[in-house]
């Protein structure tokens, strides 16, 4: 279960094809998945039920609860893993008084809490009570960083011992393997951006969302002296509009490209120098996993989820509101090719060891046997 079909169709794909594999039933749920037609490829049955952005408004707690119950009763499941957080809090909430002879097993997993260590202490305080009260609700909570693993076991309403760590959903190797992308293709790229041979180019994939902070690498761009520093954004969102006006502001015309939404992304790696990511929190991002399975270093700030990944060697890190030495990171990585390219070469086998997808899946296969065996 998601909020959305696009979490299930970019990230749970993969878990929904090995399942079935084996023989198992896997079904979705998420608001607009049974119109989805790339998810009725991947699950056996695809249900539609409505959210509402507030978890807490009348229409989830009561409408959309009876359906999920009503689903989740007739489809008769041994298990529901939710994901996201809204999702995650209305199934929970419905789910939590069904007799205990057909109430399945429920995994929660989160893609990051939506508290986090330096937040405001209000919203901290708010966010942290809604998950620590859904807790209870939960048979297992699986959670993507350190930070969160910590938190989520000093709840008090969940066992520690039913609370994981495993590290995202799992990075496809091969298409971001060395070669897979020709050294062509990888200049045509280059090419279609207006980008020179000799330029550095600084590849940053997320939507243009306040939490991305598009405006704070352009602040540290602004910073670099190196003119062959250029930064090539990749998505689309509410911001993109803004973060242009931003550029021109800042007179970064000639340094910045703005590509869209693309599904070319190990193309777009293979093409670029290094990627960055100056987010204000994260769980454990995907652009950063993929950066490092295709040998690029990483720059960004140093948060739960890049921090978990990166360390101090597959990349540079810097605090998260200092611009200045971010610049500083972008500016020493464009002047040491050697140390960038090693970097990169130490990101690819810590992809390989902690994040490709066989590791994660196996970690699922461990967790459900698990909960399966609870159930029983």
């Amino acid at each position: 279960m998601t909020t959305v079909p696009v979490t299930l169709e970019v990230f749970l794909a993969p878990l929904a094809r090995h399942f079935r594999a084996l023989g198992w039933r896997v079904d979705a749920l998420a608001n607009g998945a049974a119109a989805c037609a790339s998810l009725a490829k991947e699950f056996d049955t695809c249900h539609d039920v409505k959210w509402t952005r507030n978890p807490f408004s009348p229409g989830n707690l009561a409408g959309t609860a009876r359906r999920v119950r009503r689903l989740v009763t007739a489809g008769g499941y041994d298990l529901v893993h939710v994901h996201t957080p809204v999702a995650a809090f209305v199934t929970r909430w419905a789910l939590r008084r069904m007799p205990s002879g057909r109430r399945p097993v429920v995994i929660y997993t989160a893609h990051g809490f939506h508290f986090f260590r330096d937040q405001r202490r209000l919203p901290h305080a708010v966010y942290r009570s809604m998950e620590k009260a859904a807790a209870r609700w939960t048979d297992y909570l699986v959670t993507i960083n350190e930070e969160d693993f910590r938190a989520a076991q000093s709840f008090g309403t969940i066992p520690p011992q039913r609370v994981r760590l495993i590290p995202g959903i799992g990075v496809e190797m091969a298409p971001l393997a060395e070669g897979a992308v020709t050294p062509a293709t990888a200049a045509e790229i280059r090419h279609d951006l207006l980008v020179g041979e000799d330029a550095f180019v600084l590849l940053m994939v997320a939507e243009f969302a306040p939490v991305k902070r598009h405006g704070h690498v352009l602040d540290a761009l602004a910073r670099v002296r190196d003119p062959r520093v250029v930064t090539v954004f990749v998505g689309a969102g509410p911001l993109e509009d803004a973060v242009r006006a931003r550029a021109r502001e800042l007179k970064l015309e000639q340094r910045v490209r703005f590509a869209g939404y693309r599904r070319d992304v190990p193309a777009l790696l293979a093409a670029s120098d290094a990627l960055i990511l100056a987010s204000d929190r994260e769980g454990l991002p995907r652009s950063v996993l993929e950066a490092m399975a295709a040998g690029r270093p990483v720059i960004g700030t140093r948060i739960r989820g890049i921090a978990d990944a990166v360390g101090e060697d597959a990349g540079w890190l810097v605090d998260k509101n200092d611009p200045e030495a971010l610049a500083t990171a972008i500016e020493h990585a464009a002047a040491h090719p050697d140390e960038t390219r090693l970097r990169g070469a130490i990101g690819r086998v810590r992809a390989a060891e902690r994040f490709a997808l066989p590791y994660i899946i196996a970690e699922h296969e461990e967790l459900y046997g698990e909960a399966l065996a609870s159930r029983a």
